[in-house]
């Protein structure tokens, strides 16, 4: 009665993980909902989509996907899946990938006298914050041309 009892308790553990991950894959986010999200979605693997705006000139390796307006584009690495088809650019490409942080040290504040900003030269608290830049590891794309 135990044997079967835990065996039914992995089945439904099992059957609800694979009912949740179903459900997220099925979520397709724009790039705005990206950036809105970005900090829950970092590290999971997620489908969104965007306008591509260009290709890096060396080989295609990297895509740029604009959301909805030119302020939020994503950088988006082929690296592992290989490069993205030159037909990419200008057209809507929903990528599956991997949203990955990278936190930039605040670049050093100056004012045009080349005084340093801020109280006893330390510069603003606000601005000596890290900034928070985000990219993709993309898995797989596909060109939407609907």
């Amino acid at each position: 009665m135990k044997k079967l009892f835990l065996i039914i308790a992995v089945a439904l553990v099992a059957f609800t993980a694979c009912q949740k991950q179903a459900q997220q894959a099925q979520v397709i986010y724009s790039i705005d909902e990206v950036y809105a999200q970005a900090d829950s979605l970092i590290g999971d693997t997620i489908c969104f989509q965007g306008i591509c705006s260009h290709l890096c000139k060396h080989g295609g390796r990297k895509a740029f996907l604009m959301g909805s307006d030119e302020s939020r584009i994503l950088r988006v690495e082929g690296a592992k899946m290989g490069n993205f088809a030159p037909e990419c650019i200008n057209n809507l490409v929903r990528v599956k990938g991997i949203l990955h942080a990278v936190e930039l040290a605040p670049e050093e504040n100056t004012v045009s006298d080349g005084l340093k900003h801020g109280e006893n030269d330390n510069g603003c608290e606000t601005e000596k914050k890290a900034i928070r830049k985000y990219f993709a590891e993309a898995v797989s794309y596909e060109i939407i041309t609907d």
